[in-house]
């Protein structure tokens, strides 16, 4: 009797020591989830954090690279018009070429629905300056062409901010007109 009490007492003894070791494995693993999700939440904010800084450095970059008085940016914009797709773009200023770029089918929706493409920003003495432009593309009939045209781009002391829109014309290749921005 004595016997089948002790080994009675010995699996019950058994039994609550795994149930208190489940118990504390538990509590254990929910302590751990608890700590990596506090770990998660600081790495986010850390690059939430980083994020911002990274904005800032480049606000604060475009501002001394670029000082306003001497800041000149050239802009692209089309006109609406179905018959017509842009393929490429070159721009050179006084007869060194600064800038080229290759449409893609979203960039050319975007600028055919009003978008505006910064095509380049550099620093500009004052006076008188050279632009000249080719673009390339395809007309209605899938002809293709290209088209060059110069301006003469006069800046002053402040920034200059000028647009160059391809607009349609009375032949089947589209022009560009230059429009500075106040």
């Amino acid at each position: 009797m004595n016997k089948t009490i002790v080994c009675g007492l010995i699996v019950f003894l058994v039994i609550i020591s795994g149930a208190v070791c489940a118990d504390q494995k538990r509590a254990g693993t929910a302590a751990q989830q608890k700590e990596f999700q506090s770990l998660d939440e600081e790495v986010q904010t850390l690059k939430e954090d980083v994020l911002k800084i990274n904005h800032e450095l480049m606000l604060l970059q475009e501002k001394l690279l670029y000082p306003s008085s001497t800041q000149a940016a050239v802009f692209v914009s089309i006109e609406p018009n179905p018959k017509f797709s842009l393929d490429s773009i070159e721009l050179s200023l006084n007869k060194k070429v600064v800038g080229k770029h290759i449409y893609t089918y979203r960039e050319l929706q975007a600028l055919q629905h009003g978008g505006v493409q910064r095509l380049h920003t550099t620093n500009l003495t004052t006076g008188t300056h050279q632009l000249a432009v080719t673009i390339a593309g395809t007309t209605g009939g899938s002809a293709t062409f290209k088209t060059n045209v110069g301006f003469s781009m006069k800046k002053d002391a402040g920034p200059k901010l000028v647009e160059l829109k391809v607009v349609k014309t009375g032949s089947s290749k589209p022009s560009i007109v230059m429009k500075a921005w106040k």
